[in-house]
């Protein structure tokens, strides 16, 4: 009796800490960036004490079964749950968990993908707003009680670049084969692309390029390419390949080396940068330049999403 006079009385505390709003959640991107529908969307969840209390809960192993993401289009219409999500809250399994304090002024904060609960196909805008239970979620085995809700995010999901061309597109020169980008490391990705320079052969210099991103390095460009229709974004997107191939505006990236070696790769699951040292011949000299291109995987395939360019000196 007394140990459920007890939890009792915990529940009661934590209702009241949130009603005062001395215990919050609140919800940021980890690292924001451009998102598309398929992006793996990483949102830090914060937990903080502002009460003059201990604060314990409870987490969790497999946090779908502490928090979710209500996600809302302009409409208000809600977006659907993952199937991972459904599979794991309609599991009847046991529910592991281990019990987290924080004092006083202390922030106890963790990272989720929000594609791990929600099913977010299409581009759009978006508001994600996240309910955390310190007592495990109702379908978890909790008694009834009101969850901790967090600030409201709001999402921008792209629509997907027409980076690559298709294999419709595209045929290789030499050997009538259909060009599609194929599962290579970034390093790979880079040499492959300058080759295809050097040889002009554009159709496979473009295949691992996004050209969105790259057009978005320019201010003026990417303001203009927000407030285009669909329609307008394709046509400035073939205009901004146009100009490339032409050489048009003399952008770093298509510039011919006569030679060039990579320096370093680095890269996590999702994000690299594959340093090149290239060599272009001038008029009675040659200049050396260190091109560090930055990369995005979507799916198993990389893309050159961007890149900076550093003076070497000549020889």
């Amino acid at each position: 009796m007394k140990r459920a006079f007890f939890s009792f009385a915990l529940t009661a505390l934590a209702l009241l800490c949130f009603a005062d709003g001395s215990i919050n959640l609140s919800i940021r991107y980890y690292d924001k960036r451009v998102y598309y529908p398929d992006s793996d969307i990483a949102i830090k969840v914060s937990v903080t004490n502002a009460s003059p209390s201990t604060y314990r809960f409870k987490l969790a192993e497999n946090r779908v079964y502490s928090m979710d993401f209500d996600v809302r289009t302009p409409a208000n219409r809600q977006i659907d749950a993952s199937d991972s999500f459904k599979r794991a809250r309609a599991d009847s399994g046991p529910v592991f968990y281990r019990d987290v304090s924080i004092e006083p002024g202390e922030e106890y904060s963790f990272v989720e993908s929000l594609s791990s609960y929600s099913a977010l196909k299409d581009p759009g805008t978006y508001a994600i707003q996240a309910s955390f239970w310190p007592d495990l979620a109702p379908s978890a085995g909790a008694g009834s009680q009101s969850p901790l809700l967090s600030n409201v995010l709001m999402l921008s999901l792209r629509p997907m670049p027409p980076a690559a061309p298709t294999p419709l597109d595209s045929i290789k020169l030499e050997t009538g084969e259909l060009l599609h980008p194929e599962a290579i490391p970034p390093d790979e990705v880079v040499t492959r692309t300058i080759e295809a320079r050097q040889r002009s052969r554009w159709n496979e210099f473009f295949l691992y390029l996004d050209l969105e991103s790259l057009l978005r390095r320019s201010a003026e460009l990417a303001r203009s390419y927000d407030r285009q229709s669909d329609e307008g974004r394709r046509r400035m997107l073939d205009n901004f390949r146009a100009d490339l191939q032409g050489n048009k505006g003399a952008d770093p990236i298509v510039t011919l080396p006569k030679e060039f070696s990579i320096e370093e790769t680095r890269y996590t699951a999702d994000h690299g940068i594959v340093s090149v040292l290239e060599k272009f011949a001038e008029k009675g000299y040659t200049s050396i330049k260190e091109y560090q291109y930055e990369l995005e995987r979507r799916g198993d395939i990389w893309f050159i999403v961007g890149y900076t360019v550093i003076n070497k000196g000549t020889e």
